[in-house]
Order: C-alpha cells, then sequence, then structure tokens
C-alpha cells in the first residue's frame, strides 16, 4: 500500500512539475554535448592555418625602381625564380602565305637559359610601359620575345626592333630583312616605346578599353586588328603568358 502511495505522490509530482524536469534534462544534454565536442577537439586538434597553394614554389618579380629610359650599359633589373619551362608542348600550325615567319617554332630552338635572361632583362621596362600606357606588362614582353625571337632575330640584332614593326610611314632608319623593311632604332628601350605609342593609337586605339591586366583581350585584338602576320597571334602570346607567367609583371 505504502508503495502504490509513493509511486502515485511521484506521478502527481512529475506532472506538476514536468516543464521544470524538461528544461532541467534539456540543460544537462547542452552540457555533456559540449564537454564530448571539447574532448573530440583535444585528442584532434585542427590546423588553424594552412598553407597557400602558391607557396609551394611562387614565381616572383622584384623590380627594382629606376629611371624610365632603357640603355644597353644599364644592368638588367633583378629578378628570381621565374618559372623555367619549354616551349616545345607548343604546336602552332602555321596558315597564310608561305613567306610568314612562325616564331614559335623558331623559339623552340632557343635555350632556356637565353629566354629566361631575355625576360629579366626587359621586366623593368615593361612594367614602367604598363604604368604610362596601360598596356599589360606580360603583353609587351611576350609580344618582344615572340617577335624578337628572345632578342636573337636580326631585326632586334642590327635594328633594335624587337616588334617587328615595319617601316611604313616611317622616316627614321630602317633596314631589309628577307626583301622587307623594318624600323630601326637607337636602343632597346626606344623600341618599347615606339611599340608602346602604336599599340595604342591608330586602329589599335579601341584596344585601351581593356584592362592594364586583361592580357587575354590585348592578344585578342592585337589579332584581329592586325598588328602582324603571325600565325595565330593571340594564341602564342597567352601561351608564353601562361607559360612564364608574366602575368605577375602586371600587378607590379
Amino acid at each position: 500500500m505504502q508503495q502504490r502511495k509513493s509511486r502515485s505522490n511521484f506521478n502527481n509530482f512529475v506532472l506538476r512539475n514536468w516543464y521544470k524536469l524538461g528544461a532541467i534534462a534539456f540543460l544537462l544534454y547542452i552540457f555533456f554535448q559540449k564537454d564530448l565536442s571539447f574532448e573530440i577537439n583535444l585528442n584532434n586538434p585542427v590546423q588553424m592555418e594552412q598553407e597557400s597553394p602558391n607557396q609551394g614554389n611562387p614565381t616572383q618579380f622584384p623590380i627594382k625602381k629606376e629611371r624610365e629610359k632603357y640603355t644597353e650599359s644599364k644592368k638588367s633589373p633583378s629578378i628570381t625564380d621565374i618559372n623555367s619551362g619549354s616551349l616545345d608542348r607548343f604546336d602552332i600550325t602555321l596558315f597564310g602565305s608561305s613567306d610568314e615567319i612562325n616564331s614559335m617554332k623558331e623559339l623552340r630552338k632557343i635555350g632556356e637559359d637565353t629566354k629566361m635572361k631575355y625576360f629579366k632583362r626587359f621586366a623593368n621596362v615593361v612594367v614602367s610601359e604598363q604604368k604610362k600606357f596601360g598596356i599589360p606588362a606580360s603583353i609587351i614582353l611576350a609580344n618582344s620575345f615572340l617577335h624578337s625571337h628572345s632578342g636573337k632575330r636580326d631585326i632586334a640584332n642590327s635594328g633594335n626592333n624587337y616588334f617587328a614593326i615595319s617601316c611604313d610611314s616611317w622616316n627614321g632608319a630602317s633596314g631589309k630583312y628577307d626583301g622587307k623593311c623594318f624600323k630601326h632604332y637607337k636602343n632597346a628601350w626606344s623600341s618599347f616605346r615606339d611599340h608602346s605609342q602604336y599599340v595604342t593609337t591608330g586602329k589599335f586605339q579601341p584596344l585601351r578599353q581593356f584592362s592594364s591586366t586583361d592580357y587575354q583581350s590585348w592578344a585578342k585584338g592585337l589579332e584581329q586588328l592586325g598588328f602582324s602576320k603571325e600565325p595565330n597571334l593571340s594564341n602564342s602570346l597567352i601561351q608564353i603568358i601562361e607559360q612564364y607567367r608574366l602575368y605577375d609583371l602586371d600587378r607590379k
């Protein structure tokens, strides 16, 4: 009898205080869950900092501040960790007339050390030209690299013409190569400056609407507006820029 009475009192107590008991049970549940989570975290700590995906072997172009004018006697800008690589994987098919030069094919014959020296030599001047004219530095460097065959082409060696710009409407010094007339310049910097003025005026003026970091649009625009007869010009420029990470120069 006494046991039945105690059970009845307990049931009545539960019915009167069910919400309090529920709240207590909920708090106990939260407490034990936090404690369990804390214990798990102690056993398996989470690494707070993860290595950036670009920290493995980044390409950097530390450009020294120098006077804008480039001369052969100046020391080349100091640039480190340019990604080396081969252009052998680029298979550019020659289109058009037979007198067109496939510069990508010519670049395959040149050693990687020579290519790296070329990029280092002109990195400072292309960054300066970008700031003055809004042309991506990567486009300027890749365009000169392509058309001068990494500085090994005759028009670059003899006439400081690194962009194979012809002497149409040109009253200055010039020279003939393979039966064609090309401009001659006093030094390399003059060639780069003339190129900057050339591709931002006249028929190339629409290119100025593109950002100074949008190298793909500039590459396609140069081909569409007929900068040269180089086959697949835009693809060649983009491949060079991405192969050697020249786009890093666009944000200097």
